[in-house]
């Protein structure tokens, strides 16, 4: 057997407690494990690679630093994690709403030309509006709508992640979708 392939097969938990430990392996797996997930929805939120990357990094940074901050039994670890990142995507947009108001700091942020998934695949140009629209969806209908279509994520993991009960959680995509459906409605009738 390779070196370091029986931590592939570790739980998340006993990664977290080797990493605790200071093992580098052990936080690899557990970055290789989660780590596309964790950048596809803060990417799906802010829709810039480099906020995405850095809340990714902000994310495995903190379970380097902190690996005990997750309390196995409270939730899923995976359901833990969405969470933090969800807090994260939050962050940064109220942050960027702050420096709005702020005197300094006018200046447009800069465009990021990074391709994306969306961007990657030719002739999707409607998928590309639509994550646009998603975009501008308010940001809790927003997150939960990612979590339910890139996440995979149930409304009860959804509620749980988000910190609201499953009717809200239930509600928000409602909302987002309703939105979405009447945006693209409105789009194409005036095609």
């Amino acid at each position: 057997m390779a070196e370091g392939a029986g931590e592939e097969a570790l739980a998340d938990a006993d990664l977290l407690a080797r990493i605790a430990a200071g093992d580098r392996r052990a936080f690899a797996v557990l970055m290789r494990r989660h780590g596309d997930r964790v950048r596809g929805l803060a990417l799906g939120f802010g829709g810039r690679a480099d906020e995405a990357d850095d809340i990714a990094q902000d994310v495995f940074l903190m379970l380097w630093r902190r690996p005990d901050a997750w309390r196995p039994g409270q939730a899923a670890f995976t359901t833990w994690l969405y969470r933090v990142v969800a807090n994260r995507c939050l962050d940064r947009a109220r942050r960027r709403r702050l420096r709005r108001w702020l005197p300094f700091g006018n200046g447009p942020e800069p465009a990021d030309d990074a391709p994306t998934a969306l961007t990657t695949l030719s002739g999707r140009d409607r998928l590309a509006a639509v994550a646009r629209l998603i975009r501008t969806l308010p940001e809790r209908q927003r997150l939960a709508l990612l979590l339910a279509v890139q996440g995979g994520r149930s409304n009860a993991e959804i509620a749980a992640i988000l910190g609201i009960s499953q009717g809200a959680a239930e509600q928000l995509l409602v909302r987002a979708r309703r939105t979405l459906r009447a945006v693209i409605d409105e789009r194409e009738t005036r095609s």
